[in-house]
C-alpha cells in the first residue's frame, strides 16, 4: 500500500486519510511504527484522530489558501523537536491541492539543506507531483518567505484599509451582487454584500476603520437571484510585507477567478502607521507596538528553526530519490564547470603561445628574413611545377 512518500528519512508526506480507507492507512502506521509517528493536519477538515492514537495536530484555517506564516514555522519548529529523538517520524498532509504541504516541506527543506526557499518549493514541487499551486502559494514563495529568509526587515506599522476596488465585473454578468469579505486567522473581520453593480461600472468596498495584521484573505462571491453563491475571486497577503499605500492584483494574482476584462485589476488602498490620522496616539501605539513584537516573534521563531535545522543536517536520508536526484544534478554541473574551464585554460595557453610567436616575431628581424626566405624557396618551387606541369 502506497500509503507514504518519502522525503527524508524522518520525514513523510501521505494523502489526506478518506473515510474509506482511514481505517487501513491508521493500522498500517499504528503497526509500523507505534508510538513513533505524528501527523500534521493542514487540511480544512477533522477525522477521527483516535484511530490514530491521537498523534494528528490540526491546523485548520478555512479560506486560506497557505496557513499562516507564523504557524507555518511553529510548524517546522515542532517537526525539527520532534525528530530529534530517535525512530521518530514527522507525516504531513493537507487535502487535495498538496500546495499546503509544499509549502510547509519547502521551508523545512531550505532549512535543514540550505538551498533558496525557491529551490526548495521547486523540489517539493516536483516530488509531490504538484502541477497547479494557487497563486496565492506562489506569492507566499517567492515574495513573502524569499524576503523573510533573505533577512531583509519586515513592516511593522499598523495596516488601516481604506478601500478595495474592482476595475470592472465578471464579463458572463449584466449585473454583479457581491458578497466581499476579509478574513483573519479568527475568521471573517469584515463582510459587506448590499451593492448591486451593473456592467461596466467599478466595484468600490469602502472599509470603515478596519486595522488588519499578519495574514489576511480577500475573498469575493456572487450572489445570484436564487441566493447561490459562485465564487468570483480569493486572495492572500501579509502585512509584513506592506510598505506602500496601495497594493494592486491582476488577474493572473487571483486564486481562481470568473473571467474578466484582459486589464482587469484590484487595488487595495490602506494606511500605515502614523499616516492613519483616525487614531489617537496611544492606539497608533498600541497597534504599533503589537505588530512589532508580532514581527519580532517571526523573526526570533525562524532563528530558532535555523539553529535546531543544524542538529539534524546529517541525519538526512542518503537514498532519498529527492537527494539523489539533487546530488546529480550537482555532479552534472559541477562536472560541466570542470569541463568547461579546462576548454577556457587551453584557449587562454593557445591564444597566449600564439601571442608569444606573433610578438617573438615582430621584435625579431632576423626571423622575419628568415620565414621570408621560406616563403620565397616555395613559390619558387611552385613556379617550377607550374612550368613542368605546362
Amino acid at each position: 500500500m502506497k500509503t507514504l512518500q518519502q522525503i527524508t528519512d524522518n520525514v513523510f508526506w501521505m494523502p489526506f486519510p478518506k473515510q474509506e480507507s482511514i481505517v487501513q492507512v491508521s493500522q498500517y502506521l499504528n503497526k509500523k511504527y507505534g508510538h513513533h509517528y505524528y501527523i500534521w493536519n493542514l487540511s480544512e477538515h477533522d477525522y477521527t484522530r483516535e484511530l490514530f492514537q491521537n498523534q494528528v495536530s490540526m491546523h485548520s484555517y478555512i479560506g486560506f489558501a497557505c496557513p499562516p506564516l507564523y504557524e507555518l514555522l511553529l510548524i517546522c519548529k515542532c517537526i525539527l523537536e520532534w525528530i530529534q529523538h530517535e525512530g521518530n517520524i514527522a507525516i504531513v498532509h493537507c487535502q487535495q491541492n498538496k500546495g499546503r504541504s509544499a509549502i510547509l516541506l519547502s521551508i523545512f527543506w531550505s532549512l535543514v539543506f540550505k538551498t533558496s526557499i525557491q529551490e526548495s518549493f521547486y523540489i517539493i514541487a516536483k516530488a509531490l507531483r504538484l502541477t497547479s499551486p494557487l497563486k496565492s502559494q506562489l506569492m507566499y514563495i517567492h515574495k513573502y518567505l524569499t524576503h523573510l529568509f533573505s533577512n531583509e526587515q519586515l513592516n511593522t506599522q499598523t495596516i488601516k484599509v481604506k478601500s478595495v476596488i474592482l476595475s470592472g465585473i465578471p464579463i458572463q454578468l449584466q449585473q454583479f451582487k457581491p458578497l466581499f469579505q476579509i478574513l483573519d486567522r479568527k475568521g471573517i473581520c469584515y463582510e459587506e454584500k448590499s451593492q448591486i453593480i451593473q456592467k461596466n461600472e467599478q466595484c468600490i468596498f469602502i472599509v470603515p476603520n478596519l486595522q488588519i495584521s499578519n495574514d489576511i484573505v480577500f475573498r469575493c462571491k456572487h450572489i445570484t437571484p436564487e441566493n447561490d453563491l459562485i465564487p468570483i475571486f480569493r486572495f492572500q497577503i501579509h502585512t509584513g510585507f506592506l510598505f506602500k499605500n496601495i497594493i494592486r492584483f491582476q488577474m493572473n494574482d487571483l486564486d481562481f477567478q470568473q473571467q474578466f476584462e484582459d486589464n482587469f485589476y484590484i487595488d487595495i488602498v490602506y494606511l500605515r502607521g502614523h499616516e492613519n490620522q483616525n487614531l489617537n496616539d496611544s492606539d497608533k501605539l498600541n497597534y504599533d507596538q503589537q505588530s512589532l513584537e508580532g514581527y519580532q516573534l517571526i523573526k526570533q521563531l525562524l532563528d530558532t528553526c535555523q539553529i535546531m535545522s543544524l542538529n539534524i543536517k546529517l541525519q538526512l536520508f542518503e537514498e532519498n530519490d529527492i537527494s539523489n536526484h539533487i546530488l546529480e544534478n550537482q555532479l552534472q554541473i559541477q562536472q560541466f564547470e570542470q569541463v568547461k574551464e579546462e576548454i577556457v585554460e587551453q584557449n587562454e595557453r593557445k591564444n597566449s603561445f600564439q601571442e608569444r610567436e606573433i610578438q617573438q616575431f615582430v621584435q625579431n628581424p632576423s626571423l622575419q628574413e628568415q620565414i621570408q626566405e621560406q616563403l620565397n624557396d616555395q613559390d619558387n618551387k611552385q613556379n617550377d611545377d607550374d612550368e613542368i606541369i605546362i
